[in-house]
């Protein structure tokens, strides 16, 4: 049979760039500077620098953990696909089933899969808009617009709060079904969407996927509702308070009826080992991990009362590991030149939000290094 041959002196006349799929003008990059950037910016030892823009754990993992880690040997071996045994432990922390958790790659590749569970079919079925609640986390809008739906952004109240009413009103409009992605608590706010919010929301019809990536600094999760509603999906993740950002831990709490599909669309292998075993040790060492979250709950708080003594900042009130301000009377920038003068790395904003600030609490002396720099201010 003969095969088709291109001739060696032939122009290749195939444009792949031309042919990207036009979403992705939508998007914009996220790669924020690495602290060897920030470093070299600024002037100073990367040992030297003051971490506070990501809302990471300050600490780090639990003692056991980090043995763990060190002393890790399994390299070689592909890990267990479907976390069973964190699914397990997990199950026992949440006081929920392991059969309705799924292990993901930090809760972006879940977000990322309920896009993809939802999306809608040319055989059918499927949810063609995502409402999105902004200022929030970014990746809600992102991971919409790569799978092709409907972004409908619905932006909070000056308080920061859910504009209960708009969305509301875009139900009773259109009642057709919908993503809806809120974190509770917010970022870059704080706040815990309320008891007499969340009875509104989910008796719209809407799938509600709560994001409560920060709630062990609050103590206030839904995760229990998973089996009372079947259109509440709730999020959560080792990254902020096990201290394992590095290592993109985050799991799923689902409805039972949509687990077999999940299944089906669950990348193979997607969580490594390290990142199981060290999740696993951290809910073993359950006491530690817990005792380190107090530390920095009650560090937050003599955070907020310090940074109100501040005239030119509006404080607001958090339940999550960072705090937001809002800088008046001042420049932002002159804020910032003071900081990052003393090495200091905080969360920046454009647009709307180009007068706030939100500030990862860190360690006691950390912080008192950042109110340092703001009484030069």
């Amino acid at each position: 049979m003969a095969t088709w041959r291109r001739p060696t002196n032939a122009t290749p006349t195939l444009d792949p760039a031309a042919l990207i799929a036009r979403r992705v003008e939508e998007l914009e990059e996220y790669a924020p500077e690495t602290v060897e950037e920030v470093a070299q910016r600024l002037g100073v030892p990367v040992g030297q620098l003051i971490k506070l823009d990501a809302n990471e754990n300050p600490y780090g993992p639990t003692r056991r953990t980090m043995a763990l880690l060190n002393g890790y040997s399994e390299y070689h071996r592909y890990p267990d696909a479907i976390s069973r045994r964190l699914r397990q432990a997990i199950g026992a922390y949440l006081d929920v089933d392991p059969a309705r958790i799924m292990v993901g790659n930090g809760s972006d590749e879940l977000i990322d899969l309920i896009m993809r569970l939802f999306r809608p079919s040319p055989l059918g079925g499927g949810i063609a808009q995502v409402i999105d609640c902004p200022p929030s986390f970014s990746m809600y809008g992102f991971y919409g617009i790569s799978h092709d739906l409907r972004v409908r952004r619905v932006p909070r109240l000056d308080s920061f709060r859910t504009d209960l009413s708009a969305i509301e009103a875009m139900c009773a409009r259109d009642p057709q079904p919908r993503l809806l992605f809120l974190a509770s608590p917010n970022n870059p706010d704080g706040q815990l969407l309320t008891n007499t919010e969340f009875e509104r929301l989910i008796q719209l019809p809407i799938v509600l996927v709560l994001d409560e990536a920060y709630v062990e600094f609050a103590s206030a999760s839904r995760v229990g509702l998973t089996s009372r509603y079947n259109n509440l999906i709730v999020l959560r993740t080792f990254s902020k308070w096990a201290g394992l950002a590095g290592l993109r831990v985050g799991y799923g709490v689902f409805p039972e009826a949509l687990m077999p599909a999940l299944w089906k669309l669950k990348s193979p292998y997607n969580v490594n080992g390290l990142a199981q075993a060290a999740a696993l040790s951290t809910l073993e060492d359950i006491d530690e991990a817990q005792a380190t979250v107090a530390r920095i709950v009650a560090e937050r708080e003599k955070l907020i009362a310090r940074l109100r003594g501040f005239s030119f900042l509006r404080v607001f009130d958090s339940q999550a590991n960072f705090v937001l301000c809002r800088v008046r009377s001042v420049s932002i920038n002159t804020v910032r030149r003071a900081v990052e003068k003393r090495g200091i790395m905080l969360r920046y904003y454009g647009g709307d939000m180009q007068d706030y600030v939100r500030i990862t609490v860190g360690t006691a002396m950390q912080n008192e290094s950042l109110l340092m720099a703001l009484r030069s201010v």
